[in-house]
């Protein structure tokens, strides 16, 4: 069944760039100079996501975005809307390729955004043919009256469980504060680097969208701005300056996952990602700007590679910013059965896990 191994699947048939760059990055190792970072569960809002019905009840992505009136806006990729049972079993019904949901910041009054009927689900975001999205993050213009949410574009060629690949980006415009979809537009064919990283609102008017250029062995940072005052007019920095030619994009970080977090907290800039290839292991970087350079890589935290009696697959690995307290950062993963049978046997172990880290900074 194609939605267990999306992860996967994405993260192996993204095609190679150019070998040339610019001061790049290296991933490096782990720094032993600073005070060890220790983590908790965060079982509070583990209990959050463990559902049971009336919307949204397991799936990946688990993308956070606050938005201006306070409610946190939550993107899902491959989801389901069904009943979980009390044993935590779901029937064969109900999954579809994405979703929105808000709350507030407490996790209370929880709404699910999709398509269709709840009898018939459809995804929020309907692309045409036979092709879907994954949504990747969100922004908001200067004016807040829409949301752009970015979305991988996914083409399947076949029913086999690998018979697809992500070949572009488009971008989704919602009303605020409806959230209705007004249009969905393309950004990218390049299917060198994914523009589905992340993005981070600089104090400086520009938003940074970031984005993953896969090889064979592993993956790097590219990094695009665009103003929050128009914005789908994008430049992309070669190593000294920001310029309109894509191909011009360097590489500035490696070994990272295909969806991470830029982020700014008490003056300071950070990058958090996941190890390439569905590594276990959760690092943060320190950031001297929006496009590097990333120094002090420390490990945040080891994830647990089964839930349950069931083999997982962990990855994408988010901060959420909205959710820190007293400098305990919010740090979330998906986690996603190793086989179909765990899938529904356990709904536990399709949907995200937190932790809270302290002497991250």
């Amino acid at each position: 069944m194609r939605f267990c191994f999306t992860a996967l699947c994405l993260l192996l048939l993204v095609s190679c760039k150019k070998e040339s760059f610019v001061n790049i990055q290296n991933a490096g190792t782990v720094s032993n100079a600073v005070t060890a970072i220790t983590t908790t569960e965060a079982t509070y809002w583990d209990s959050v996501f463990t559902r049971y019905g009336n919307g949204w009840t397991g799936g990946d992505g688990a993308i956070s975005y606050k938005l201006p009136d306070g409610r946190i806006m939550w993107l899902w990729g491959d989801s389901f809307l069904d009943t979980v049972y009390q044993d935590r079993h779901r029937p064969v019904v109900g999954f579809i390729h994405n979703q929105v949901t808000t709350m507030d910041i407490n996790g209370g009054n929880f709404t699910t955004y999709y398509g269709g009927t709840k009898n018939n689900p459809l995804p929020y975001f309907q692309a045409s043919g036979s092709d879907f999205y994954w949504p990747c993050f969100a922004f908001m213009n200067n004016n807040n009256t829409g949301v752009y949410v970015f979305l991988d574009r996914v083409e399947a060629f076949g029913t086999g469980a690998f018979d697809f690949k992500v070949i572009g980006v488009d971008v989704a415009v919602l009303n605020y504060p409806s959230l209705s979809i007004q249009k969905i537009v393309p950004f990218t064919r390049d299917t060198t680097v994914n523009w589905g990283g992340d993005a981070f609102e600089g104090s400086d008017g520009y938003v940074y969208l970031y984005g993953a250029e896969s090889t064979k062995y592993n993956k790097y940072v590219h990094v695009a701005r665009t103003s929050k005052s128009n914005p789908l007019n994008v430049t992309y920095w070669n190593g000294s300056t920001w310029t309109t030619n894509a191909d011009s994009s360097v590489r500035v970080l490696s070994g990272i996952s295909e969806g991470f977090s830029f982020f700014q907290y008490q003056g300071k800039q950070y990058l958090l990602s996941q190890e390439n290839l569905l590594g276990p292991n959760i690092y943060i970087w320190n950031a001297a700007s929006p496009v590097g350079p990333f120094t002090k890589k420390r490990l945040i935290y080891t994830t647990p590679q089964k839930v349950g009696n069931f083999k997982v697959w962990t990855y994408n690995a988010k901060a959420h910013l909205e959710f820190t307290v007293n400098n305990q950062l919010l740090v979330g993963y998906c986690s996603n059965s190793q086989t179909s049978n765990g899938l529904y046997k356990d709904a536990d172990t399709y949907r995200p896990y937190f932790v809270w880290a302290s002497n991250w900074q």
